[in-house]
């Protein structure tokens, strides 16, 4: 994943998801929303969760506002739903910039995956600031041959 400026979103202490100043970047899948049955049918087309490219139940979510890579078959049972919600996403085309993407929590409404200025990712309330905007705005590209979709922020 890469930010506006090119800089690579890599996995830092406590699978914290920070951007660095390297090419050695974390791959993450669209994939399926893990809390369809509990987001409206009208949002349900634009729900995705971002799944770890090489960890098959590893994805990303929020943990107080901070984003991350958590393991799903950590999670103990009672806790499955709120990890479901919290690894969803709506996405909004064109929300911000044309042609770039901006990722909704699920369960939290309003709040939108963005790059800090220290360069962790988190999830934040929307903002009308040309700083808000270019830290969550993303391109998302098909990789060819497979169908699936790679999500790179920036």
């Amino acid at each position: 994943m890469f930010s506006k400026p090119g800089r690579g979103v890599a996995l830092s202490g406590y699978n914290v998801l920070q951007s660095l100043a390297t090419m050695n970047a974390v791959t993450f899948l669209l994939t399926g929303c893990r809390a369809w049955d509990t987001v409206s049918e009208a949002l349900r087309p634009r729900c995705v969760s971002l799944r770890h490219a090489t960890l098959a139940d590893g994805y990303v979510g929020h943990y107080n506002y901070y984003l991350g890579v958590f393991l799903e078959s950590d999670i103990p049972p009672e806790y499955l739903l709120l990890f479901r919600q919290g690894t969803s996403f709506i996405v909004h085309r064109d929300s911000f910039y044309p042609g770039c993407y901006a990722f909704e929590s699920a369960n939290f409404h309003g709040y939108y995956i963005r790059m800090r200025d220290d360069g962790y990712l988190w999830i934040e309330p929307e903002a009308y600031t040309r700083a808000y905007i270019d830290a969550a705005s993303y391109n998302v590209y098909e990789y060819s041959t497979s169908r699936e979709y790679y999500c790179f922020f920036g």
